[in-house]
Parts: C-alpha cells; sequence; structure tokens
C-alpha cells in the first residue's frame, strides 16, 4: 500500500484539481481524456486524478451555481418582463416544458437523484442541470456535495478502466 501523505500524492492531486475547476467552466476541456492522458503517460494515478478531478469539478460548478443564481440579481442584468404569448404556440409550450423541467430540478424528490446521476454519467447534461438548480431553490450543500460525489465516482471508476485497459494492451 503506497503513503498517500507525500508531497508527489498532493501534487498531482492539485495538478488534477486545477484542470478539474477548468474543464468544469469551460467545456471545450475534456477531463475524460486527461485521465486517459494522465493514466497513460503514468503522470499520475487513478486516486490522484479522481480526486483531483472530483474535487475541481465540484468547486467550479458552484462558481458557476453561484454565479448564475446571484448573476440573476445584478444589475448588470436587464430585467424585463416576458412577453404574454398565445396559448398552444411553440413559445408556450416551450416557457410550459421550462417550467416543469425547472420543477423537477427544484424538487428534492427527483433534483438530487437527478443531479447525482447526471454527475455520474453526465447524462443529462451536467452543465444544463446547473443552470437549472441554480435558478430554483436548490439547497446549496445538497447540490456541492452530491455534484463532488457524482463526479468522483465517474472519474474513480474511469481511471480504473482506463488503468485495467492499459495493463491489458501493455
Amino acid at each position: 500500500m503506497e503513503a498517500y501523505l507525500t508531497w508527489q500524492f498532493w501534487y498531482q492531486v492539485l495538478s488534477a484539481f486545477a484542470f478539474g475547476v477548468a474543464s468544469s467552466l469551460v467545456p471545450v476541456l475534456n477531463s475524460e481524456l486527461f485521465i486517459v492522458g494522465a493514466l497513460g503517460s503514468r503522470l499520475l494515478g487513478p486516486l490522484e486524478v479522481a480526486l483531483g478531478l472530483a474535487l475541481g469539478h465540484g468547486i467550479g460548478k458552484q462558481v458557476m451555481f453561484v454565479g448564475i443564481r446571484k448573476g440573476a440579481n445584478s444589475r448588470w442584468v436587464k430585467h424585463k418582463e416576458p412577453k404574454p404569448v398565445p396559448e398552444g404556440s411553440w413559445r408556450w409550450r416551450m416557457r410550459r416544458w421550462n417550467d416543469r423541467a425547472a420543477h423537477i430540478v427544484e424538487t428534492p424528490r427527483w433534483g438530487m437523484p437527478l443531479l447525482f446521476f447526471s454527475a455520474t454519467t453526465g447524462i443529462p447534461p451536467v452543465y444544463l442541470v446547473v443552470i437549472y438548480a441554480a435558478t430554483t431553490k436548490m439547497n446549496f450543500w445538497r447540490f456541492s456535495l452530491w455534484v463532488t460525489l457524482g463526479f468522483f465516482i465517474r472519474c474513480y471508476v474511469l481511471a480504473l478502466a482506463t488503468q485495467y485497459g492499459f495493463h491489458l494492451v501493455i
């Protein structure tokens, strides 16, 4: 068993953490490719990658959550009343669907499992779920816990699968 209180371990976690924060805010940066590259090059271990990326994703999604929630009340955002739309039109159906989706995300019975499932699998995209969650009354601390835990499971399973796959090939 390796010692996890070494400087090297924490340096590896910190480098994965930095990439996790960046990739959670910039969707083009792909964490899955980072995991494959880090484990393929043997620069990082599976636990270091998973722990760093999960904590980084958690912090990045918290920044998004707070930015969206507080940004809606900012003086830089123009607040205008929604235009009335005729019932039955596509805009009316879109608003109705949007209200239903926000209600599902807001309800603790469905919102937290949906958030956890999204963070663990990527379906639906976490980016969209965070945007919906921030516009509802979802609890910030529950949000933080479930999104970080879901990302840890996702990253650790992928890291172990990648490491096992490399051992099969090499």
